[in-house]
This record gives structure tokens, sequence and C-alpha cells, in this order.
């Protein structure tokens, strides 16, 4: 069966930041991040929540959200995103995530892999190998996560070139042509849009356009941090914090759309495989089912003739599908609750 919902035995988009991410040399070594190397990771235009929301002013009056939106679960920076705490690895966390999602039965979720940090990489390896193993897919992120404004269209395509080889290794016979821009920067001029589109195109390549974000991974470095500082009242309030901000931009994504479309669609949320979201995701997925989500499967969700549109735009620093069509036409963003920059960014330090 396509659809899997969330069942009754649960308990317990908006503006994208760039990813924090460190690959380092072609082993892609991933280790905590110290204080002076979270300071100097780039982050996009898109700082803060809610910000440019009130710029912007108060968007017209919504129709109501639906009582069952559907959701594709997809998850970036395969198999390795995200800092570790000493003693932690890959392999746990792609177990614990993949033995969460099973147990809902909930398959074919889609991971978007970076290949940089396999070679050499046992420990990662082995996580890309049980992830496959539980019934999920993988799809192609670039080699090693670039972003699109900062390069040119033909370096950004060797990059998608250069990951396919692993992918093909690892996918086997599944349909690893799915294709998830890093930092979901399409292209800060229509040249470079266009021209990328064209290659993934000609190349038979499907974009996996998330709808909805909430920027899960911001949530991983400050946790890493407090792990490692035994602050137990510090990562409650992270617990905390991090679905309050899931539950408001959740709805928030959806309120775009409409906006944006007219109407509500099918969504993709955008999620890390990170040790903290792979912590939280008991509750998130509760506070979906709350909402009225229904799980599906990306090719499920990708048949709404919405992800067949481009955008046709040059977008600076990117965004979900939602915020590209809002930002290019210059449409109001609803208003919303900023996410808790700073404190994330102190807390634990």
């Amino acid at each position: 069966m396509e659809l899997d919902t969330l069942p009754d035995r649960f308990h317990g988009g908006q503006k994208h930041m760039r990813h924090r991410w460190l690959a380092i040399g072609a082993l892609g070594t991933f280790t905590l991040l110290s204080a002076t190397a979270h300071a100097t990771i780039r982050l996009g235009h898109r700082t803060i929540f809610g910000h440019r929301n009130m710029q912007r002013g108060v968007a017209r009056k919504k129709t109501p959200l639906s009582k069952h939106p559907l959701v594709a679960l997809t998850f970036d920076d395969l198999p390795a995103a995200g800092g570790l705490t000493p003693g932690d690895n890959r392999v746990r966390i792609a177990r614990q995530i993949t033995q969460e999602l099973r147990a809902r039965h909930i398959r074919g979720v889609y991971g978007f892999v970076n290949a940089v940090s396999l070679p050499g990489d046992k420990d990662a390896q082995q996580a890309l190998r049980i992830w496959l193993h539980a019934g999920m897919n993988i799809g192609n992120h670039t080699w090693s996560h670039p972003a699109l404004d900062d390069v040119s269209a033909e370096d950004y395509e060797r990059e998608i070139a250069l990951d396919e080889p692993l992918l093909a290794a690892y996918a086997g016979r599944r349909d690893w042509h799915w294709f998830r821009y890093p930092y979901l920067e399409e292209g800060d001029t229509l040249q470079k849009h266009e021209a990328v589109r064209g290659w993934l195109q000609a190349h038979r390549y499907r974009i996996a356009e998330p709808t909805l974000n909430f920027n899960d991974d911001d949530w991983q470095d400050p946790y890493a941090r407090c792990v490692v500082k035994n602050d137990a009242a510090a990562i409650d309030w992270l617990k905390q914090s991090y679905i309050q901000n899931a539950a408001e931009y959740l709805r928030v994504g959806r309120e775009e759309e409409q906006t944006a479309f007219g109407r509500e669609v099918p969504n993709v949320l955008l999620l890390h495989e990170t040790a903290f979201t792979t912590l939280m995701l008991p509750e998130l997925l509760q506070v979906m089912h709350q909402q009225g989500f229904k799980i599906a499967k990306l090719s499920r969700v990708e048949r709404d003739k919405i992800y067949a549109r481009d955008p046709a735009a040059g977008v600076k620093g990117g965004g979900t599908l939602p915020n590209m069509y809002l930002d290019s036409r210059h449409l109001p963003y609803p208003n919303s609750t900023p996410e808790p920059e700073d404190k994330l960014n102190s807390l634990c330090q």
C-alpha cells in the first residue's frame, strides 16, 4: 500500500538557513564542532525566521488548513549529518532512526547522500547500508554539498555527476535519480537556475522539492555541546523548543502554500539524519499525527502538478518551493514566531 498513516498508538516552511556542514578532507572526518569552527560556519541570507515576514506584512486571510494533509519525509546529508559527540557513531544513528520508521510502518523514505564522507569511512559506509537494508531509498545531494549560488552551473553539474557512481553501487535496483539541492539553493540567477534544471532533466532526475522545513539541524550542535557538558536542563529546553519550532513551521509552511499556489499541496518535509532529530523523531511524528498528517512516499506526493512547475526565477539563498514562489513574485509571508537562534548559538558554550 503506497500510503502509510500514523497510527493512533503514537504518544508522547519558512526561510531556509545554510545547513551546518563540516567536511574535512576526502575521508569526511566529522567531529563535534568547536566554538571557533561554529563561529565560521556560513549562513544564508535567511538568518532569523520571521524578520523578513514582519517586514513584508501579513498575508491575506487563509482558508482553513486541510484536516488530513499528505507529507513525505525526507532526510538530507546522509550518511554523516552534523557533528558527533565523543563515543557516538553513524551506525547507531542510522540504526535508531530506521528502527523508529519501521516500527511505524514507514518505508521507502528518501535520504539524500553526499558521498564525500564514504571513501575510507567504514562507519559511514555501514550506516548507509543500514539505511538501505531497512527499506529506505537514497538520492543525489551532490558529492560535497556546494552552494549553487557560489559556484558555476558547470562545476555544480560535475558535483552531481561525481556522486553518481557510489549512489548506483549502494542503491542497486532502487531509483536513485532524485535530487535535492544543498542549502535549497536553485541558482541566484535565472540563467544558472535553468542551466542546472536542464542538466537534471537530461540526466533523468526528478527534483525532491521540499515544501516544509523547520531547520531541524540547527539543534544538533547545541545538543552535542550540552551532552558533553552533561547539562540536563539545557537538553530539556532543546527538546521543548525543537517541538515548538516544528509545530509552528509545519503550520507556517502550509499557509505559505496557500499564498504561493492558492491551495495546500501534498507536502515534502526536509529533515536531517542528526543524532538530535533521531532522538526527537517519536515526538515529532506525534505532533504531525496531531496536526492530521498522513505519511506518503515521495513519488506519491510529487505526482501533484505543482511539482512539475518550474519557478523560473533566480532566487538568492534559495528556500522551500513555496519560499521561491513567494520571493520571486514578491508575495507576503504569514506571521511567525522566530526560531530561538541566539539561544541555540549560545547554549552550553
